[in-house]
């Protein structure tokens, strides 16, 4: 096919134009072309001329060049990448083995070693190409420090795709690395775009020059999928300069499009497609290459040698330094050669058991780790250098214990050691009867409670200097906390709630904003099956309902009771009645305040009252069952605040009154209800105890 010369002057001409995988299903594709254009020469206006000098002068190279021009001898060109993962702690905070995953996909796919090629129809078999570029994780970061070639990096602005600010977050040397940003929303429902090496090539667009795709566009597994996997390598296709087979729009189907073509050679000129239609001939005579990878078909499975040529040409240039990337010099400086053997490192599904119990244990070392040496800490380990035996083990912990975890890795000549104490925390079944009165004034963690500190910083620890009752409570130090969305969590041990119907959990706690307001939060959890899975029961956030005290620019402590808060939650989920109930305090920092926690104090009851024992108070209530208002009678040694609450069958809050009592016999009126069986929950002093009534 040859390309008319008014063709090839549009086409140079037009080589700034921004390319978008725009879709979001098999079916429609959305283009984000305009808008990221508008906003590259909108922010950028000089960029525009520019871009066009560098366009012609690639287009030049390109239409002369061949293998002996770009050095001979046909190598094979690797390519540095390292991926920038912005998050806001949702899906698209993409593991590493999803980013594997995509990586090996599209190096598989440049190499035509993608076992779908059996399927190319006949007319394209022969000119299938393996394009001989190779793409492999970073393994040295700018500075030259051993790194896993991924960075996390926490914003908002992962919803803004188009927005050069989030590139801006986290980007490295682009004559060193390949750029590849992942975000959870670009805007449009667009899928993925880059640009061609033009429209980057000054230098002062040199920090926003890579490709950006969303989280569902990234490999085949995790939040990716096998279908949108190929959006990696139709975006690499333009960043090497390929156009879409129909040129430059993002228009598939429009008969206009066979005024134009891709300036490839081997491809036929066609109006592009939306789906595998194999056997169509759209602009002339000849088979429209449906199963390329710059087709929009979602059956692509091939690059023809014309591409193979152009991304070479290109790789070759000097435009947007797209020839530093492959040379020996970058690719020791970047570490891809022979990796070094950075970090032994190792995560467990869950780090609180109960006996008889397995965790999942996860190998994050890197990199060329060949083998692996596991210690359990309860005698056991696991040795070898089988990936699929010794990378991830699961270990059953048969004997209750707190247990100090081990990983040795290897490369054949390097030895790291990565040693977690006290990592693995195992619960005996019912190791506590209810009720069950924590004020921390022993020993902490000991038996009854273990924490989880992700970061190894400042985490739950016991303090003499605040208290709502007795002299101590635990405390997190959150004041100087610089980690975004830090993760301390509490765990309790098991309780044996078997056989009733009711579980009150009550606590205190204590906190204050920062001045300028934080969004800090604390999660209560519980569990019937020893924290196998964890039901939310409480949400309290630092810009609602967490604070207890006005906002304070300094440490946070409380000086007296009226800046602590409290609360009952009412427990009724048959699924959380069992010998292995547990509780999690789970503290989650933005940046704000030091939290603390005192009374933590669990009870059960059966539909004849407290369970098992008697309360550390008593009350009557009369007339049980009643048809009218109740009258609740509590006799007091002193003055004191009570705090009284009705609740239903279901668990709703109906009635609450806070009074201050007065030594001697006290009568209290409680409002009637509607037919049915209620809890009553009389609260004081840290204290509760609860009785059943029945209204007619």
């Amino acid at each position: 096919m040859k390309v008319s010369n008014m063709k090839l002057l549009f086409l140079a001409i037009s080589a700034f134009v921004q390319f978008s995988l725009t879709a979001q299903d098999h079916y429609t594709h959305f283009c984000g072309q305009v808008k990221a254009r508008e906003k590259l020469f909108g922010q950028h206006p000089n960029a525009d001329s520019e871009a066009r000098q560098a366009a012609a002068e690639l287009e030049a190279y390109t239409q002369s060049f061949s293998e002996e021009r770009g050095g001979g001898g046909d190598p094979v060109y690797i390519i540095p990448v390292v991926f920038h993962i912005i998050h806001n702690n949702g899906s698209e905070n993409i593991s590493d083995a999803q980013v594997m995953d995509a990586l090996n996909i599209l190096t598989r796919d440049f190499r035509k070693l993608n076992a779908d090629t059996s399927a190319i129809i006949d007319e394209f078999e022969a000119i299938a190409a393996d394009t001989r570029i190779e793409f492999r994780l970073a393994a040295k970061d700018p500075q030259g420090n051993c790194h896993s070639g991924i960075n996390r990096t926490l914003s908002e602005l992962t919803y803004d795709g188009f927005n050069e600010e989030m590139r801006l977050l986290s980007t490295w040397p682009r004559n060193s690395y390949l750029n590849i940003w992942i975000c959870a929303s670009i805007g449009g429902n667009v899928a993925g775009f880059t640009n061609l090496p033009g429209d980057v090539n000054a230098s002062w667009l040199a920090d926003i020059d890579g490709i950006v795709l969303t989280d569902s566009y990234i490999g085949s597994i995790g939040t990716g999928n096998t279908l949108t996997s190929r959006a990696l390598t139709h975006e690499v296709g333009h960043w090497l300069n390929l156009y879409h087979p129909w040129g430059p729009t993002n228009s598939p189907g429009d008969e206009d499009n066979c005024n134009f073509d891709d300036l490839v050679s081997d491809t036929p000129n066609t109006i592009g497609y939306t789906s595998c239609a194999l056997n169509s001939s759209s602009c002339t005579a000849e088979i429209d290459n449906v199963q390329n990878y710059m087709e929009y078909s979602y059956c692509s499975r091939m690059f023809t040698w014309g591409q193979r040529q152009r991304m070479r040409a290109a790789l070759t240039s000097t435009v947007a330094q797209r020839n530093q990337l492959w040379s020996n010099t970058n690719l020791i400086e970047t570490g891809v050669l022979d990796p070094p053997l950075c970090e032994a490192k190792f995560i467990a599904e869950r780090t609180s058991i109960c006996v008889d119990e397995s965790v999942q244990f996860t190998d994050l070392s890197f990199h060329n780790v060949t083998s692996w040496s596991w210690n359990f800490g309860d005698g056991n380990s696991v040795i070898g250098n089988d990936p699929l035996i010794h990378k991830n083990p699961i270990h059953e912990y048969i004997t209750q214990g707190t247990y100090t975890v081990s990983l040795t890795v290897s490369n054949g000549s390097e030895n790291l050691q990565s040693v977690i104490a006290g990592y693995v925390t195992v619960n005996n079944a019912g190791q506590h009867d209810t009720p069950f009165n924590e004020g921390f004034e022993n020993g902490f963690p000991a038996n009854n409670w273990s924490y989880y500190n992700q970061n190894a910083d400042p985490t739950w620890e016991v303090t003499p200097t605040a208290s709502y009752s007795g002299t101590k409570s635990l405390k997190l130090r959150n004041y100087s906390n610089t980690i975004a969305d830090n993760v301390d969590e509490l765990y309790s041990a098991t309780y044996d709630v078997s056989g009733v119907d009711t579980i009150y959990l009550s606590y205190r706690w204590a906190y204050a904003n920062k001045l300028d307001e934080t969004d800090d939060r604390l999660r209560i959890s519980v569990s019937g099956n020893c924290g196998n899975s964890w039901d939310v029961r409480k949400l309290r956030k630092g810009f609602t309902n967490l604070p207890t005290a006005d906002p304070i620019n300094s440490q946070f402590t409380p000086t007296s009771q009226s800046q602590w808060g409290g609360e009952t939650l009412i427990l009724l989920n048959d699924v959380w009645m069992t010998d292995r109930f547990r509780v999690k305090f789970e503290f989650i920092g933005k940046g704000g305040n030091n939290i603390f926690l005192d009374d933590i104090n669990i009870t059960s009851a059966t539909t004849v009252g407290v369970r098992e024992i008697l309360p550390s108070f008593v009350f009557n209530v009369y007339p049980n069952p009643a048809a009218e208002d109740l009258t609740l009678e509590l006799i007091q040694s002193t003055s004191e605040l009570v705090n009284i609450s009705v609740y239903s069958s279901t668990g709703q809050l109906c009635q609450s009154i806070q009074k201050q009592v007065s030594s001697g016999r006290n009568s209290i009126t409680l409002d009637r209800q509607s037919a049915g069986l209620y809890t009553i929950l009389l609260e004081k002093n840290g204290s509760i105890a609860t009785q059943k009534v029945i209204f007619k």
